[in-house]
């Protein structure tokens, strides 16, 4: 079984990377038996996607092939402007739509407030839907002021539970049958 734990934010101090990081501790620790990668799109850019016929770096190839190899994926996904981050957007523009058929995803959505998270699930629910994905109904949502004190900590108990749950459930969707 192999998990891919993504953080589609940009920045260098991103509170995404900061839930996206509890949830590849949590997928180490309680998966120990599974293969547990992390793609940080803010360390490790992917290439601004220009068409299948051009030619991309290493990095990006190496990115899109851990994303199209990985069966199970929990996404981490800032909130810009009630979208979803253009880096994780570009991410899969990179993608055969038939590549990901079959996968399994959960989300984790950050924003400055709670209005536009519900809007971003349902943009990531229409993209994993497009490539066949099959998405966790339940994602985590989190937002600056209520969860984080100001040096970008974590301050609700609760957030790192969901996470775990969601990495779980997420986990829990995918065929038994594949797991071998």
């Amino acid at each position: 079984m192999k998990i891919l734990i993504i953080c589609g934010s940009p920045r260098k101090n991103s509170l995404t990377r900061v839930l996206t990081d509890l949830a590849h501790t949590y997928a180490k620790e309680k998966y120990a038996d599974a293969q547990i990668e992390y793609l940080d799109l803010g360390k490790y850019p992917v290439d601004n996607f220009r068409g299948f016929e051009e030619e991309y770096s290493q990095q990006t190839k190496d990115a899109i092939k851990l994303v199209e190899s990985s069966p199970i994926l929990i996404i981490g996904t800032p909130v810009y402007n009630g979208l979803l981050s253009s880096a994780l957007k570009n991410l899969f523009e990179h993608m055969n739509y038939k590549a990901l058929d079959g996968h399994i995803a959960g989300f984790i959505v950050h924003s400055s407030g709670t209005i536009s998270s519900l809007q971003v699930e349902g943009q990531l629910m229409a993209l994993m839907t497009y490539f066949r994905v099959v998405s966790n109904p339940r994602a985590v949502f989190t937002s600056k002021d209520r969860h984080f004190d100001a040096q970008g900590n974590p301050t609700d108990a609760e957030v790192t539970k969901r996470i775990h749950k969601l990495v779980d459930e997420t986990v829990s969707m995918f065929p038994h049958d594949k797991k071998s």
